[in-house]
């Protein structure tokens, strides 16, 4: 009852301020993404396609809101912009004369009407999963939150969906009880042909024209898929493949930060469907069958319980895990770190060693660390040191031609911690940076 009337509340607020701002997304073309994973990666290859082709674009994502000359900052920890925001923000690119903007629309966005006042001319679901079930509470409240996307969309409006993945079931149904006159189109990589995954990027041929994007992950095949059954409305296929080759990955999305020796990538995965689809990419990229990869990650506390079940899928798939600090907010680090090692322990994973403060972790990286396949390791201490220092010993046990995969925050700012929480700034890019200057051959790792 109580989100009813929040909702409420926001719609009154959307409705004031596109009053005050006079409606701006009616004056430009609005595409809208969902789903439960690849929506920055989506909204920027759109973006970007747009951009490089002469459109006036603008795109408002997870990391940003931006044109080509200007970019504004969303805040934290936030996706869909609030609904005071939202229309000041597409007033600005409405009056620096932009036509098109690509939002990245998200299940709370749509329910909370913060998205109240915009008309999508074509949207795109990649898929939905299993997410946010602590605001949702179901998976069908979350699916229906998704799906008003479409009823959200123009008459003759475009709507692209995924034919590959399991929710296209639940979403043929709902297409078929909606009276809107909207085209409907389903992808499948199975219209792909001559594909090929590597460090490089990914290749493959689609309807007699060839595609080369630089960014890594299996499930970018989908993502580009989908991208260019919805560009189609605005571009010829040679367009969009001439601008997908030069497409700059977005912040913490499988983000190469070194190749040599050891390689090291940033990525957002923060939950089970969507770290099982990163590691099997990486299993993909692995140099030879000796190759590990560490997985260094935590779960966001007060947040859907049900991510932290990443500790089966990284002590499955990867061959090391190192749990830590994900903005655990008001919530115990060490009980949020117990559920993700339980889950792990089903899959065979063995406790190694947990560490309650930054001495203790210095003073064990300082002696002979043996490190075997399956082991799990634990930073159980509440500061931003804690993400730092599994970092730190994610590199220094790494071996040349080693994977460490460094997920869930992405292309964040800041670490949520405390009670009150408090917004510390950090950011995983910095972090490895300034490690990797560091980084020395001193650490003795027995592999047994």
């Amino acid at each position: 009852m109580f989100q009813k009337i929040k909702n409420f509340y926001h719609l009154i607020q959307s409705l004031l301020v596109n009053l005050y701002y006079g409606f701006p997304a009616r004056k430009m073309t609005i595409i809208g993404v969902t789903g439960t994973d690849g929506k920055t990666t989506t909204t920027s290859m759109i973006y970007q396609i747009l951009s490089q082709n002469g459109f006036n674009s603008a795109m408002i994502s997870t990391i940003l809101a931006k044109t080509k000359k200007e970019v504004f900052d969303t805040g934290l920890h936030i996706t869909t912009p609030e609904p005071w925001d939202l229309p000041r923000i597409l007033s600005k690119f409405e009056k620096s004369g932009v036509t098109h903007v690509v939002i990245e629309s998200t299940s709370s966005g749509l329910d909370q009407n913060r998205l109240f006042g915009i008309s999508y001319d074509s949207v795109i679901i990649t898929n939905i999963g299993s997410d946010h079930l602590d605001y949702h509470k179901t998976w069908k409240n979350y699916a229906k939150a998704k799906f008003k996307i479409v009823k959200k969309t123009q008459t003759e409006g475009l709507v692209v969906l995924n034919k590959d993945h399991k929710s296209k079931r639940w979403l043929n149904n709902q297409i078929s009880k909606i009276k809107q006159n909207i085209k409907i189109k389903w992808f499948s990589i199975n219209e792909l042909e001559d594909i090929t995954h590597s460090i490089e990027g990914i290749k493959f041929r689609y309807q007699a024209t060839d595609f080369k994007i630089p960014i890594i992950g299996e499930y970018n095949f989908s993502n580009a898929l989908g991208v260019i059954k919805l560009a189609e409305r605005y571009l010829e296929l040679d367009q969009i493949a001439n601008s997908l080759q030069k497409f700059k990955t977005p912040l913490g999305r499988m983000q190469i930060m070194q190749k040599e020796p050891v390689r090291v990538i940033i990525d957002f995965a923060h939950t089970p469907s969507s770290l099982e689809e990163a590691l099997s990419s990486v299993q993909d990229i692995k140099t030879s069958k000796d190759t590990r990869i560490i997985c260094v990650f935590g779960c966001a506390g007060e947040r859907d319980p049900e991510r932290r079940k990443m500790g089966a899928v990284s002590t499955r798939m990867a061959d090391i895990t190192v749990v830590t600090l994900e903005d655990p907010r008001t919530e115990v680090l060490r009980d949020i770190n117990n559920e993700i090692i339980e889950h792990g322990k089903k899959e065979g994973g063995k406790l190694r060693k947990r560490f309650s403060s930054h001495q203790q972790f210095s003073h064990y990286i300082n002696n002979k660390m043996h490190v075997r396949k399956g082991d799990i390791f634990s930073f159980d201490y509440e500061n931003i040191q804690n993400r730092k220092d599994a970092i730190d010993f994610a590199l220094k046990i790494a071996l040349k031609n080693d994977i460490v995969f460094i997920t869930g925050k992405g292309h964040e700012q800041s670490l949520a911690i405390g009670s009150p929480i408090i917004e510390y700034e950090y950011n995983d890019q910095d972090t490895v940076k300034e490690l990797l200057k560091k980084k020395t051959s001193s650490v003795i790792v027995i592999q047994s």
